[in-house]
């Protein structure tokens, strides 16, 4: 359930991490493109914990012309219980521009919502927005939303009110902004009315967002998912205003998100064979020394955690290494070693497990890249394999071919003590950049890993992604 358009930068309780990583222009056709990944401790939708008071990934991809006309997606892993709803999908189109009221800009907004859960369509709604934003003087924003439902399968909602502010505080004080919000929500009988409530900081830091805030209801009859709780969530994005503030000299930092139709790991689905939102931050030093997380929503079903099977929402991976270039006689070599943790936070301790890796690429052609790795155990938890073998290549076509890209992989799971069979999966695919974002389509089967489900069968696989 999205929060606020990322489009109007107006100061928005949740726009307030609107940030651009890139300086390159990206517009094209009077289109411009932006992104955001953001990784919290919980998904608060108007006061309620969408989540089950557990992590969130979220990320969104926008088209915004000059004309005022945008249109977007944005995701975030979710969890309601006994449901196969591990994803909501919301994708939206509006209209915003500015109009000048006795010498006071004013930015309106106005669009269609849809709300997707593409495991329980039954959940799918609709809403309209019309939003009003002003900055009545330096550094303080305040906006105010209506949505109004119009899907007649929402059993809940019928309006929410979205009053919001922000203030910068001077360089004296660090610039820290403080923000505010309060929202009430009018449902349908059998559904509390309530209000909610936020207030908190955020601070923009060598190009990432980072937000604590407090956040509470009236109460909206969720059992403990609307009690009051600290909310802290961390964002990097790329679009027209960002940041451009860097880390100290020698370190870089990154973010990537991506959308696709199925998270597939090793050849075997962790989503069920559904959608996925997955993204990453990622900080390195040049000395070769990196650092980061990764993370998607997963969905184990019933074979997952034997003890809790449907808390199983969101992966957190953990991971840092070292990478260097070799010159071996004008081929430049990478090697590449670290350690990797697989976490899921609302799982319990029996599905999380570490692996060490070593990994070696080169370019031995132009336009081609070729990569192997290795990934070993070393978890006494983990019940599914002692290691893996990772063989990659890709090469991109001339110009006459529309510099697309071809992608392919194979792996090999051995054998292990603990009866899991051994096998061998593959990829094979295209890709095209295009205006900063990545499209790849491939296709993918394994040689039989006896998963659940048909959770290892051949399939087609879509992925949108871009890095900032």
């Amino acid at each position: 359930m999205i929060k606020i358009k990322p489009l109007v930068v107006i100061g928005l309780i949740t726009t307030s991490f609107v940030t651009i990583a890139e300086e390159q222009d990206k517009s094209f056709y009077g289109w411009t493109p932006s992104a955001s990944i953001t990784l919290a401790n919980d998904y608060i939708w108007r006061g309620i914990s969408q989540t089950s008071n557990g992590a969130s990934i979220q990320g969104s991809f926008d088209m915004a012309h000059e004309s005022g006309i945008y249109f977007g997606a944005w995701a975030s892993n979710v969890e309601f219980g006994d449901t196969n709803n591990s994803m909501e999908l919301d994708l939206y189109a509006g209209f915003s521009n500015e109009v000048s009221l006795g010498g006071i800009p004013f930015t309106y907004d106005i669009g269609f919502l849809h709300y997707e859960y593409p495991e329980e369509t039954g959940f799918n709604f609709n809403e309209v927005y019309f939003g009003l934003g002003v900055s009545p003087f330096e550094n303080f924003n305040f906006s105010t939303y209506y949505y109004q439902d119009i899907g007649v399968e929402n059993k809940f909602a019928t309006g929410y009110l979205d009053l919001s502010a922000d203030y910068t505080l001077p360089d004296a004080l660090w610039n820290l902004q403080i923000l505010a919000h309060a929202g009430h929500y009018w449902r349908r009988a059998g559904a509390n009315d309530y209000w909610d409530w936020k207030v908190g900081v955020a601070k923009q830091l060598y190009g990432f967002g980072f937000e604590v805030a407090y956040v509470d209801t009236s109460g909206a009859g969720a059992g403990d998912l609307d009690d009051s709780r600290i909310y802290f969530g961390i964002t990097r994005s790329f679009g027209d205003d960002a940041p451009s503030d860097s880390l100290p000299k020698g370190f870089d930092a990154s973010a990537s998100f991506a959308l696709t139709t199925d998270y597939v790991w090793r050849g075997i689905s962790q989503t069920n064979n559904a959608a996925a939102i997955q993204g990453s931050f990622d900080i390195s030093h040049e000395s070769g020394a990196y650092f980061g997380v990764w993370g998607s929503n997963v969905d184990f079903g019933d074979g997952g955690d034997p003890i809790n099977p449907n808390n199983n929402s969101i992966e957190l991976d953990i991971y840092l290494g070292f990478s260097r270039d070799i010159d071996l006689g004008g081929t430049t070599l990478t090697y590449d070693i670290g350690w990797l943790h697989y976490q899921y936070p609302l799982e319990t301790d029996n599905l999380n497990f570490n692996e060490i890796y070593f990994g070696l690429s080169a370019s031995p052609v132009e336009n081609l890249n070729v990569s192997g790795y290795w990934y070993h155990d070393v978890s006494l938890e983990n019940r599914l394999g002692i290691g893996y073998m990772d063989l990659a290549a890709d090469y991109t076509l001339p110009d006459w071919a529309w510099n697309t890209t071809v992608v392919s992989h194979v792996g090999y799971y051995p054998k292990h003590s603990d009866g899991g069979k051994e096998y061998w999966d593959w990829k094979v695919g295209v890709a095209k950049d295009i205006a900063g974002f990545n499209i790849e389509v491939a296709y993918t089967d394994t040689s039989g890993a006896d998963a659940a489900d048909g959770t290892d069968d051949a399939r087609a696989v879509a992925t949108l992604s871009t890095s900032f």
